[in-house]
């Protein structure tokens, strides 16, 4: 085989993998990889500030990453197996992105620039409910 086919083999299998294990790559899900990108630049923006970034701390950021996606897997892994009127994978999701959410903004909030008060309340009001 050539080496064309040879990435084109890895590449469907790995999309194969991911599908499986994530689900459909609905809106949602972009919505949560672009966070977390942005989530993850905030936080090397705002270490490189202070002048505390490390390749560790990237590390562990990247680390965490990996374990919300897999936290969304497990969710639709439990889909398959428990039949439900709603989806736990949806609602993973949606505790991940309004978590990205929030640490995007205490980046900027932490960074010295101004967030707007509205954001801060409905981030709040958001917060009072994960704990819950």
């Amino acid at each position: 085989m050539s080496k064309n086919a040879d990435v084109m083999t890895l590449y469907s299998l790995t999309m194969t993998v991911l599908t499986f294990l994530l689900g459909e790559l609905e809106q949602m899900m972009y919505v949560l990889f672009a966070l977390m990108v942005i989530e993850f630049i905030s936080f090397t923006i705002l270490k490189s500030i202070n002048g505390h970034l490390s390749l560790r701390d990237i590390s562990i950021q990247l680390s965490k990453k990996a374990l919300i996606l897999i936290m969304v897997a497990v969710a639709n892994l439990l889909d398959k197996v428990i039949p439900m009127e709603f989806s736990i994978k949806d609602f993973t999701v949606i505790f991940y992105i309004f978590y990205e959410m929030l640490y995007i903004i205490t980046h900027v909030s932490s960074s010295g620039l101004p967030v707007p008060q509205f954001v801060k309340d409905a981030l709040e009001v958001l917060k009072n409910k994960m704990k819950k």
